[in-house]
């Protein structure tokens, strides 16, 4: 995550700047912009990755549960928080703000993150992290289904997160949030992105290009699903995007997980 002043900064140039200055990338810190409530224990396997320093903790990003004692995320939610800070996984959760009999709260133990990923954002945006102690699955505690190897994306997709809702200043939300996105062609979203974008062949995207329907900051490392057989298959990551979020023209960015199967295989046993 970026920090506060470099938020700020990017928020401020992004809202009065035209396009050519306004394609300014990265979800910092970060509801899904234009979503609605999700229903409670429809995604149970989201989780919010809680940054905790001395005894405060607060929802930094996203996450998704792969077994008992691995959590998949983007990188730089990771490589982008103080070197003091712990992490916590909240399994099970709908309300942050709400005492939630459902929720496991777990330590993290440690984390590893793709070799290739080179900081800020990237193609290769992907970590997970090994839990201090097993979670228990439950009806609103269970692990993702992961895409096929290789498998390309097409039709809609529904993003869940529990990031901003967008404007100069972000809102955060405490209810997890769901929305439904068309995705894109990487044809359709390397037009969109323009030269010296950092998309790469492995990311997928998704529109509505018409603006008000992102991903947005604390949405970062959550979930992309498409509904397959009747299944929730995690399709991407939440890697980036342009500020200010749900932005006309420009798409929302996430890592293609069917790209990454061989490497989360061998970091998680």
């Amino acid at each position: 995550m970026k920090s506060v002043v470099v938020l700020l900064c990017l928020v401020a140039l992004a809202a009065a700047a035209p396009r050519s200055v306004q394609s300014k990338y990265g979800f910092p810190s970060g509801r899904v912009v234009g979503g609605v409530d999700a229903l409670p224990g429809e995604f149970p396997s989201i989780v919010s990755i809680q940054r905790v320093i001395l005894v405060v903790s607060a929802h930094v990003c996203g996450g998704s549960v792969l077994s008992n004692f691995w959590v998949l995320t983007a990188a730089h939610c990771i490589t982008e928080s103080p070197p003091t800070a712990n992490f916590q996984i909240w399994a099970g959760s709908h309300d942050l703000s709400a005492t939630e009999a459902t929720r496991q709260v777990v330590s993290v133990a440690s984390s590893t993150v793709h070799p290739d990923y080179l900081g800020g954002v990237n193609p290769t945006d992907i970590a997970v992290m090994r839990l201090a102690s097993p979670l228990t699955f439950t009806a609103r505690v269970q692990p993702i289904v992961l895409p096929a190897s290789g498998s390309i994306p097409t039709g809609a997709s529904t993003l869940a997160g529990w990031g901003s809702t967008g404007g100069t200043i972000p809102t955060t939300s405490n209810i997890l949030q769901k929305v439904t996105k068309p995705l894109i062609t990487y044809a359709e979203c390397e037009a969109a992105a323009g030269a010296g974008s950092p998309l790469g062949p492995t990311n997928i995207c998704t529109g509505p290009l018409t603006g008000g329907v992102s991903a947005c900051s604390g949405d970062s490392g959550g979930p992309l699903f498409s509904i397959q057989g009747g299944q929730q298959v995690q399709i991407g990551i939440v890697s980036w995007g342009w500020i200010p979020c749900g932005t006309v023209g420009f798409p929302s960015v996430y890592v293609g997980v069917s790209h990454y199967l061989d490497w989360i295989q061998a970091n998680t046993q």
